[in-house]
This record gives C-alpha cells, structure tokens and sequence, in this order.
C-alpha cells in the first residue's frame, strides 16, 4: 500500500501500518536536514512491531553531496531497530528522463517481490 510521506498524509500510516507485509522506506539522500526527522519518523513506525521487514531505499545516490549509504545507515540509526527484523538499506537513482533503470531499482524490485512472498 503506498501511501506518501508529506506531513499531511502521515495521519494515515497508523491506519495502512498493521495491514502491510513489509516497510519500505524512501529518504532523499542528498536532503541532510531532513534526516533526522525520516529516522525519528522510521523509529515511530516500526517502534511496535519487532518483525516488520524494512527496506530503505536511499534515493537520489547520483547527486553531488549525496550521503552514501554508511551515511544513510548511521542518519537513521538503522543498528538500533532490532535484530529480529530482516532489513535491508540500498543505494536508488532514477534517470531524470527515465531512461535508465539503475542496478540498485532492480535490486529493490526484486528483493521486495521475495520479502512479500516469503510473508505470504
């Protein structure tokens, strides 16, 4: 079920949050200031379900100033969300034409197709 993160849609993710499979999470890597609340606003989520797979897709790793992936890993304190859930944090660009799929939007298509089957 995806449902978008602006403020105004957040009130809606208790409601779709018991009902999902799997998280999967997008930040904007290249927005650092914007970080702290996606880590304060991932640990919310996750806070009372232990099993809940994760997926963080750190997006826009094309862009100058972007934080690579250990970066994105400590922002969001991904070390601190259990270690009875599978989560998995992954490098994504989109081609501002769309005409290159990336290896990591591959990746994630495929990993997150598996993770609902397994759920299943």
């Amino acid at each position: 079920i995806p449902v978008g993160g602006s403020e105004s849609l957040r009130s809606y993710w208790k409601m779709y949050l018991p009902k999902v499979l799997l998280l999967v999470y997008v930040v904007d890597s290249a927005d650092h200031a914007r970080l702290p609340m996606a880590k304060q606003l991932l640990h919310q989520l996750i806070q009372n379900n232990s099993t809940l797979p994760v997926v963080v897709l750190a997006n826009k790793q094309d862009l100058e100033g972007a934080y690579c992936i250990t970066d994105i890993h400590d922002a969001l304190a991904l070390s601190d969300i259990g270690d009875e859930r599978k989560m998995f944090l992954i490098g994504t660009h989109v081609a501002e034409d769309g005409s290159e799929i990336s290896s990591g939007m591959k990746d994630s298509k495929e990993l997150i197709g598996t993770l609902v089957l397994e759920t299943q």
